[in-house]
């Protein structure tokens, strides 16, 4: 195993595109020489994220999140550093040797939980196999579910005994710890399993740790036919994508990856050997679990079920995808049916055809948004031009555009496409020069150091520090970098600095609007001009404040010529 050396690392950004890389990850307009984009790191609804291609960077301006590619994507996927060159190697296709890489270890105070929950696996498996419930077996293989799918997915079954909570307490699990669970419960009667009388099916984060069930009914009650583990210290819902782990190696081999409702409906497509499939677990897409849809980089093909819910789950499903630039389309599922049902009344083939009828995201809309609104209707006729021309913007080929904006003249009458688009993604962010770390001169002096070697050596030669010691701690990176080297590579210059703050500084200087382009000896020495009398007017003050102080006459003339001295090398 190779590991990753400073010049490995440098190659790999150097060979990176940062546009291209952050491209993957959310969508980016070209504005002027930099590319904005909604940033992903807070709840942003304008783009206040600048992409530089020039300097191979990235800042929000809002929330303050800034860096080179290694930051970004380090960042977005919450895997360390090394982890995030690795990952941009892959995203750019570039080629590197094994390297070592330490992955995330799982959170320490959460490991007794999984410990619990793989032990709650093991019993009910163990109770579904058992002679005692081969009824429970036998429901399972009329649905279809065979042995191979039961071993895949951990099925099992929790009799009605409270037993579970027994060989719980036996492998010396904590009530408290089986509560927090939520695998027990504490009644007025006692201690009893959630899960009683039910088919279990386990729920894994994405590495693969056992953190939630969700269990089925086995008999027809008014008990719910589905319930779920609620929120315990390892598990909530809207953060997690049921199957990822097993399904994200299929679907990077195929490219592509299936997106269903439910547990049941994940296993009806393992039935036609398709497994390339996750699901939301109810209808609801959260913006974690979207997150985790963008991190597998393949395309999004949603199949939730045919019904009226579905329907309208799959459209919420796309306003948020398309905002958030997934590339996605539709399963064009007519039938009403879930797809276990499908399976049912026309057999495995029907479904394995199914998984390959897709339609886009626009022509889904279209067909939608005409049963929603009545056409007849000119009131509704333009709130459905509207909320199409929305999507229609978003398309980035311009053909594509045209044919869409005619299919939507020819619906309305309304020729959409020569309307004044309010998009927000071509609105303007206003920056207003703020000098958080320091003032104009120490950015004016950091602004030419980052250009120039020349303009280091006379700041070593002339002042030699800055008066803010965030200032001053870049400033001391700068000539350190400029040692070895003739020419700084911002992007390059962010893996060296450890500090948030030297690193925000970094940023601000290069995204300045008033940012030298070239050397400019003139600025630089009034700069440092300025820095040398604002040090000898502290001076002045300082020296001031202490004769007023003093009642000798002597000591105070002789602050008083100190005073005087001070001034006469105050510079003009």
């Amino acid at each position: 195993m190779a590991r990753l050396s400073e010049d490995k690392i440098n190659e790999i950004r150097s060979h990176s595109d940062i546009v291209e890389v952050v491209s993957k990850y959310i969508p980016l307009s070209k504005k002027g020489k930099n590319h904005v984009g909604v940033c992903p790191f807070h709840d942003d609804r304008d783009p206040s994220l600048t992409v530089s291609q020039d300097k191979q960077i990235f800042k929000c301006f809002a929330c303050g999140a800034g860096g080179n590619v290694f930051h970004f994507v380090s960042r977005y996927e919450n895997i360390s550093f090394v982890e995030s060159v690795v990952e941009v190697a892959k995203l750019s296709n570039i080629q590197i040797d094994d390297i070592e890489v330490t992955k995330n270890q799982p959170n320490q105070h959460l490991v007794p939980y999984y410990k619990l929950n793989q032990s709650f696996i093991e019993y009910t498996n163990y109770m579904l196999m058992s002679s005692a419930h081969t009824e429970i077996l036998q429901y399972l293989h009329k649905r279809g579910i065979k042995d191979e799918l039961i071993k895949i997915f951990e099925i099992g079954y929790n009799p009605s005994n409270d037993a579970l909570y027994h060989y719980l307490k036996a492998k010396k699990f904590t009530d408290e710890e089986m509560i927090e669970a939520n695998l027990v419960r504490l009644t007025n009667q006692g201690i009893h399993d959630v899960f009683s009388s039910r088919i279990t099916i386990p729920i894994h984060d994405k590495y693969g740790n056992p953190i939630a069930f969700t269990a089925r009914r086995t008999i027809e009650n008014d008990e719910a036919k589905y319930i779920n583990t609620t929120q315990t210290p390892c598990y909530t819902k809207g953060n997690v994508i049921f199957n990822y782990h097993r399904a994200l190696p299929f679907a990077k081999k195929c490219g592509r990856v299936l997106l269903v409702e439910g547990a049941m409906d994940t296993i009806a497509f393992y039935k036609a050997s398709i497994e390339n499939v996750v699901a939301t677990l109810g209808t609801a897409c959260t913006k974690e679990q979207l997150k985790l849809l963008k991190q597998m980089h393949v395309k999004i093909d949603v199949c939730y079920d045919g019904d009226d819910a579905g329907i309208n789950a799959t459209y919420k499903f796309g306003k948020m995808a398309s905002e958030n630039g997934l590339e996605f389309e539709i399963i064009d599922n007519k039938s009403g049916l879930d797809p276990d049902e499908i399976i049912e009344k026309y057999g495995i083939d029907e479904l394995k055809s199914l998984s390959n009828k897709t339609i886009s995201w626009i022509d889904f809309c279209f067909e939608y948004l005409q049963r929603k609104y009545n056409l007849e209707n000119y009131s509704q006729r333009v709130e459905f031009a509207k909320e199409m021309k929305v999507e229609i913007d978003r398309l980035n080929e311009d053909f594509l555009k045209e044919n869409y904006f005619k299919k939507l003249f020819e619906l309305t009458q309304f020729d959409m496409s020569k309307t004044t688009q309010t998009n927000k993604i071509e609105r303007s962010f206003v920056r207003t020069t703020h000098f958080k770390y320091g003032e104009l001169a120490e950015y004016e002096i950091l602004g030419q150091m980052l250009l120039s070697k020349q303009a280091v050596n006379i700041f070593k030669n002339d002042l030699g520090f800055l008066i803010h010691p965030i200032c001053n701690q870049l400033s001391l990176y700068l000539i350190n970098e400029y040692r070895s080297i003739d020419e700084i590579q911002v992007a390059d210059l962010m893996n060296q600095i450890k500090e948030d703050e030297v690193k925000n500084l970094l940023i601000d200087i290069c995204e300045w609007e008033l940012a030298p382009k070239t050397l400019n000896i003139d600025v630089l020495n009034d700069a440092i001009h300025k820095i040398h009398n604002k040090c000898i007017e502290a001076r002045i003050k300082e020296m001031s404040d202490l004769a007023k102080k003093m009642s000798n006459p002597l000591d105070k003339a002789r602050i008083m010529n100190e005073i005087i001295d001070l001034r006469r090398r105050l510079v003009s």
